[in-house]
């Protein structure tokens, strides 16, 4: 089964939060929810509801649902149940979901405008192709090769929509990849981080996730010895989930969380600093809360950034095409100006 859209988690989290909140039985929030909801998430909750009928627990109905809810989710409804913070926590998951939204939001605004470019260059090019061997068929001369690539006429077109059709499937289908988190994908995470400007947005991004997973599981009662490996985990990028089974042992050796972070050397002194001074004064989720509303107005900024390097990309692109195809141009002109000036040679 299909995975919940982050939009529609976003509004369930805070319907329900708000109906525990008022002393609504959860029996009857899922059955509401059930009733009002349609396709594939129907009959989730109505699952969900039906297992709290036989008495499950929501934790238990919930990770029964076959990964139509995030891993993160499922986590924390379980520690929140457990802890009594139900509440609380679906509030958290509102308000992250909410956050991501925003995000993403903010990210394909500013990529439209270059996006929509790129593909009138593209459009473009191939209608030059196409339009230019036509002339050339019902004038008798050699298509004009306007890249310079031997792309002339229908077939010149045919491998020109071929190239880029080709090109815009491995770029879908590496989307879907990256997001399914197969193994093969982590050293391209990692390796990301060292890309200068575009590293330091994703770390960014990665920290803000991070530190909020953080101060939600260890203020819904997790112990610190599993929420720190599950906040590497939740952080979204290997380059912090790789450090996960040094970070434990520390742990477990009955070091601090501060000390077991610093060994690692994956994170900035800044929120070292602060994570310290959290730890020390027995405050450490309120920190950590703190520090995800740090990281989240830092977030945004940095997929600013992202989204300007981006549109830069896709502008330089463009670019490329215009250029190619004066140079090809001016190339032509010269060459038959040298004809003219030598007719024999």
């Amino acid at each position: 089964m299909s995975q919940i859209s982050k939009k529609q988690l976003s509004i369930l989290a805070r319907r329900v939060s708000v109906a525990l909140e008022s002393g609504i039985d959860e029996r009857k929030i899922w059955q509401r929810e059930a009733e009002a909801a349609r396709g594939p998430s129907a009959v989730v909750f109505g699952a969900i509801a039906a297992a709290l009928a036989r008495g499950d627990s929501i934790g238990d109905a919930i990770r029964q649902s076959e990964g139509f809810f995030p891993p993160l989710a499922v986590a924390l409804v379980a520690l929140g149940e457990e802890t009594g913070k139900l509440p609380t926590v679906f509030r958290r998951l509102a308000d992250h979901y909410e956050h991501s939204i925003r995000l993403r939001r903010v990210f394909l605004a500013g990529l439209i405008w270059p996006a929509i470019q790129f593909t009138a260059a593209i459009v473009i090019v191939g209608f030059l192709i196409w339009i230019l061997g036509a002339i050339a068929e019902s004038r008798g001369p050699a298509p004009y090769d306007i890249l310079g690539l031997g792309l002339r006429g229908n077939t010149g077109l045919l491998i020109y929509v071929a190239f880029w059709s080709v090109l815009f499937a491995a770029a879908i289908g590496l989307f879907f990849l990256i997001r399914s988190r197969v193994l093969w994908i982590q050293p391209a995470e990692v390796a990301s981080i060292a890309i200068p400007g575009v590293g330091r947005c994703i770390k960014t991004l990665c920290l803000s996730r991070l530190s909020w997973s953080l101060g939600l599981s260890l203020e819904a009662g997790m112990d610190a010895r599993h929420a720190v490996p599950f906040a590497l985990r939740a952080s979204g990028n290997h380059y912090f989930a790789r450090h996960e089974p040094q970070v434990s042992a520390s742990l477990g050796a009955g070091e601090e969380v501060y000390v077991a972070l610093v060994r690692s050397g994956a994170f900035p002194a800044d929120f070292l600093d602060a994570l310290q001074v959290g730890e020390q004064s027995g405050r450490l989720d309120e920190t950590m809360l703190h520090l995800a509303d740090d990281y989240q107005d830092r977030a945004r900024v940095a997929l600013v950034t992202l989204t300007t390097i981006a549109g830069f990309v896709i502008w330089g692109l463009v670019a490329l095409m215009i250029i190619a195809i004066l140079v090809n141009m001016v190339s032509g002109y010269a060459n038959f100006i040298e004809d003219l000036a030598n007719p024999h040679r």
